[in-house]
């Protein structure tokens, strides 16, 4: 009997799984295929993605070569790279645009791209920012130390990756304008960073002992002889002992 019980069981749940399966099979089915599908879209994707990329290594590489053969026409060939690649890598291609027109003398050709790429918001922030502390230290001269804070000062904090250029950007444009005091200070701060590269700080050192004549130091007059002697010392002395006063 027992068997027989077993075998009913049996068939009744074959013939549950069946209706789920007749019910259900087909979303079952479009699941997995759809999971099949996606897995393979992002490992394609991927693949892709780090095909692209050094393809665009490759690229700036061999544009690197080319500019450094070629200088003269090293801002077409970084620019003609840009056009071609993904955004990190043209936002890179574009600052090395930007410092070869910078190298060639052309300053105002050179700040626009520079800020060129600190507007665009497709680019890292870290190269924006970079753009923006290259374009400030062409602007030294060429701005008054006020527009140039309004640009540098948030770049310049403690934590800011590019602080100890924009620090000195800073300090040498207070220090054109003779606002010694302020000089002085961006140029202590990159003195007392520990991370600044030592040449810019042996700038810096350089530029606070120009500074130095320039910025009153306080001084201290000597102090008179009584008020050497401490308060209970001259209370002290003042009082002649009772025998000797007899």
């Amino acid at each position: 009997m027992a068997d027989i019980f077993r075998e009913v069981e049996e068939d009744i749940r074959r013939d549950r799984l069946q209706q789920l399966w007749d019910k259900y099979g087909i979303y079952l089915i479009g699941f997995v295929v759809g999971i099949i599908a996606l897995t393979s879209l992002i490992v394609g994707w991927r693949a892709y993605s780090q095909s692209q990329a050094e393809e665009a290594s490759k690229a700036f590489v061999s544009a690197i070569a080319e500019a450094n053969q070629d200088g003269a026409d090293a801002a077409g060939i970084f620019n003609s790279l840009a056009d071609r690649s993904p955004s990190g890598y043209a936002a890179l291609a574009r600052l090395r645009a930007a410092g070869a027109l910078a190298d060639a003398g052309e300053v105002d050709p050179a700040i626009a791209a520079y800020d060129a790429v600190a507007a665009d918001s497709g680019a890292d922030d870290i190269l924006r920012d970079l753009a923006k502390v290259k374009s400030g230290t062409l602007l030294v001269g060429r701005t008054s130390f006020d527009d140039l804070a309004i640009r540098l000062v948030p770049l310049a904090g403690n934590g800011e990756p590019w602080r100890n250029p924009a620090r000195e950007a800073l300090g040498m444009a207070a220090f054109a304008e003779q606002k010694y005091a302020q000089a002085q200070s961006f140029f202590q701060s990159i003195v007392g960073d520990q991370t600044a590269t030592p040449g810019v700080r042996d700038r810096a050192h350089v530029m606070l002992a120009l500074i130095a004549p320039h910025v009153p130091t306080v001084e201290t007059t000597p102090l008179e002889a009584s008020d050497n002697v401490p308060e209970d010392d001259a209370s002290a002395n003042s009082a002649e002992p009772a025998g000797e006063a007899q």
